[in-house]
């Protein structure tokens, strides 16, 4: 379509250099914990798959923390263990310093790097239905 007085001409829009999303669904490990206008929760997520040549499905389950602020984290204190949530944010990290103490009672300092997902829209889901197993 040519440009003319009422149209504008289309222009393409290249994708953006940097993108930091996250989207997670999953179950809450323990009610969350508000404190001053956040509040923390941790999210299992489960990945299962049937290695080659076995009947066998091996499974793994990860465990994120999750951080929501101000309007949003009023709304999240109200959940409650095991409840079913999508979760969608950005991946964050942060470094500090930790003292251990080694062999020989010899004190350590180490970085430690955590990583978190801030939390943008938390929605609470119907928990998936149980599949009935045929008994042999």
């Amino acid at each position: 379509m040519k440009p003319n007085k009422t149209t504008k001409p289309t222009e393409t829009k290249a994708a953006p250099l940097y993108t930091n999303r996250v989207t997670l669904v999953g179950f809450l490990g323990k009610k969350p914990d508000y404190r001053e206008g956040r509040t923390d929760f941790s999210l299992a997520t489960k990945i299962s798959w049937l290695p080659k040549g076995t009947t066998e499905w091996k499974s793994q389950t990860d465990w994120h923390r999750i951080v929501a602020w101000n309007g949003l984290s009023d709304a999240v204190s109200r959940l409650q263990a095991g409840d079913y949530v999508m979760v969608e944010g950005e991946l964050r990290s942060h470094a500090y310093e930790r003292e251990v103490t080694g062999e020989d009672e010899l004190k350590l300092k180490t970085t430690v790097t955590a990583w978190e997902i801030h939390a943008r829209n938390v929605r609470k889901l119907d928990r998936p239905a149980k599949k009935k197993t045929a008994k042999a």
